[in-house]
């Protein structure tokens, strides 16, 4: 790549490294869902090594960093997403860092809209992440010095980080440092797989639907997307109303926010979701440019929700409400389809319909794309979608990077993603072992306490991935260890009814190696080195991004083929009007220019 410094150093680890897994998902994709069911992503108990002893402590205090002070403070974060997070951090969790280190946390919610005005009006918190469209800004936020450099607080309050996520550290001087070659931010989700990946609990994103209302009408058999609707045809018609008399739809969506159009079809068609506004081949690594390629995945995934419109089966509300009252209807019934395994309706849908199989699952058939399948290694995690810095408001920028590098290691992971060692969890005969109200996975109140004690979705504050394995042989969330027992009935039925013994993702296990559906193992080395676009393209997409948010209802509820071609290709005739071509062309001359580096250095 043009002006990169080719340092032997970094050449030599990136190397030697295995690479970096494309991220699955934008900033906003880890959006907090407080009546969610738990986490999805698991491996079965029996794949887990035994541990013999506890993790080993990486506690503050034990460092060999000089102690700081442990006087109150708190620092303010910006962590996007929904306001179910905003505010002080009073959990478990946040109680046990304001013990150990006198830190408490102000969470500051939104969408990239309200952080860029922050961003923009200098009105700065203490540390901000780059989910969604902020992450285009990074050059600019360098160049403003409204981040500053972490190279020296790593190197003396980072060990963890340094030790778990030497990879990540280099593409971020290489690929998010304004050309310097210094670190300004540490991302998120950073991974290591272990060495014979077993298929988790669940795919990540894509359509969800009700098991047991696909179980109440027959479940037949579906091998394409027609037949995926003409079966939540059946399934509305047969439940035109929820228990408490609400006009059911099987998709809805939510207002200002990109999520539900560049996830759900793209993944169930094998693609993630990509910078500048692209969709990536997970088998292939192709590059879709979603505004204007007119018959790409993007478009097609539009056309397939206005097909949905058409049948009656879009819930008209999905262009106005909230993120908030999407997840609610998802959680009483009202929705019969979510665009992520996170969205799962849990204890609260069963609650709510009154059916114990009430639960959202990944249907096998009609779609190819099973992503994020399996365990994999992330030696850069999420890049830049998102990355956390520090700003030049921070205070405290020592104290700051000491939390991150605890929440960066065995013990303080541990704690972040499972829950407070004694109460949530404990080492029991010799393996670490949920206990307590987070071992009752069945009780009613499961999702609430989950709630209390913070471990839900919030994985924007350390480096490392929640299936990250710790010293002792097990993943830092416990939760993801599958214990038959707390397989839910909906899962075993899917499974059993395919052909797998106990859960889902054995199912779309088989699938993927017979050859009959895709998910994205395979990494794509360029994808770690290509630079940001010149700031008037960034513009340029920020307004491509505004424009599609507020003409969406206008392509999904077109009236026939015809007039949402015509919709379509007026679309595009704007967005090129408004130069997202030329945008786009710089893209891919900046993808040109780092697969030519990858290749020139032997990083393929």
């Amino acid at each position: 790549m043009s002006g990169m410094k080719k340092k032997s150093s970094l050449l030599a680890m990136l190397v030697s490294m295995s690479l970096l897994a494309v991220t699955a998902c934008s900033g906003n994709n880890a959006t907090n869902n407080a009546s969610s069911a738990p986490a999805s992503s698991a491996a079965p108990a029996s794949s887990q090594a035994a541990a013999s002893s506890p993790a080993s402590s990486d506690s503050a205090g034990t460092s060999d960093y000089p102690q700081l002070p442990r006087d109150p403070i708190t620092l303010k974060v910006f962590i996007g997403g929904s306001d179910a997070n905003k505010g002080i951090w009073n959990t478990s969790i946040g109680k046990v860092i304001q013990e150990k280190f006198g830190i408490t946390l102000d969470f500051i919610t939104g969408d990239d809209v309200k952080e860029k005005t922050m961003i923009a009006g200098g009105d700065l918190p203490d540390v901000i992440t780059t989910g969604g469209s902020v992450s285009a800004l990074v050059d600019s936020l360098i160049q403003g010095g409204q981040v500053i450099q972490l190279d020296d607080l790593i190197d003396k309050y980072g060990p963890n980080i340094k030790k778990n996520t030497p990879q990540a550290l280099e593409i971020m001087k290489a690929s998010a440092s304004n050309n310097t070659g210094k670190i300004y931010f540490l991302p998120v989700r950073v991974n290591k797989a272990a060495s014979s990946p077993v298929p988790l609990k669940s795919a990540l994103a894509g359509f969800y639907t009700r098991w047991d209302l696909y179980k109440a009408i027959g479940a037949p058999a579906m091998t394409n997307e027609d037949d995926f609707l003409k079966v939540n045809k059946e399934m509305q018609d047969k439940f035109p109303t929820t228990k408490d008399g609400k006009k059911t739809y099987a998709f809805s969506a939510w207002a200002a926010d990109p999520f539900p159009y560049i996830i759900s079809y793209p993944f169930s068609m094998g693609y993630n979701n990509w910078t500048a506004n692209t969709s990536i081949s997970a088998t292939t690594g192709d590059i879709v440019d979603n505004y204007i390629a007119k018959d790409g995945v993007f478009w097609n995934g539009i056309k397939f929700f206005n097909k949905a419109y058409r049948m009656g089966l879009f819930d008209p509300e999905g262009f106005t409400q909230k993120i908030e009252q999407y997840i609610a209807k998802l959680n009483s019934g009202q929705v019969f389809n979510s665009a992520a395994s996170f969205w799962m309706g849990g204890n609260d849908l069963v609650t709510n319909t009154g059916n114990a199989n009430a639960e959202l699952l990944q249907l096998p058939g009609p779609f190819p794309g099973y992503m994020a399948l399996y365990p994999k290694d992330a030696p850069g995690g999420n890049l830049l979608g998102p990355a956390r810095a520090i700003t030049k408001a921070n205070k405290y920028p020592e104290r700051t990077m000491e939390l991150f590098n605890y929440l960066s290691g065995d013990e303080g992971g541990r704690l972040l993603f499972t829950g407070v060692k004694g109460v949530d969890w404990d080492v029991v005969d010799g393996k670490p072992q949920l206990i307590g109200k987070m071992a009752n996975t069945t009780d009613p109140g499961y999702n609430d306490y989950l709630t209390s004690v913070g471990t839900e979705k919030l994985n924007k504050l350390s480096n490392l991935h929640e299936a990250w394995t710790a010293e002792d042989g097990y993943p830092l969330d416990l939760k993801l260890v599958i214990d038959p027992a707390t397989v839910t009935p909906a899962e075993k039925e899917l499974a059993q009814q395919f052909g797998a013994d106990l859960y889902p993702g054995q199912v779309y296990d088989k699938l993927v190696k017979d050859g009959k559906a895709v998910t994205d193992s395979k990494y794509f080395a360029f994808t770690a080195f290509v630079k940001q676009m010149s700031e008037p393209n960034q513009q340029i997409m920020v307004k491509a991004d505004q424009y599609f948010l507020a003409n969406v209802a206008k392509f999904i509820m077109a009236k026939d083929d015809a007039a949402f071609e015509a919709a379509k290709n007026k679309a595009v005739d704007d967005f090129m009007a408004m130069g997202v071509d030329k945008a786009y062309a710089e893209f891919h001359k900046l993808v040109d220019d780092a697969k030519a580096f990858v290749k020139e250095n032997n990083l393929e």
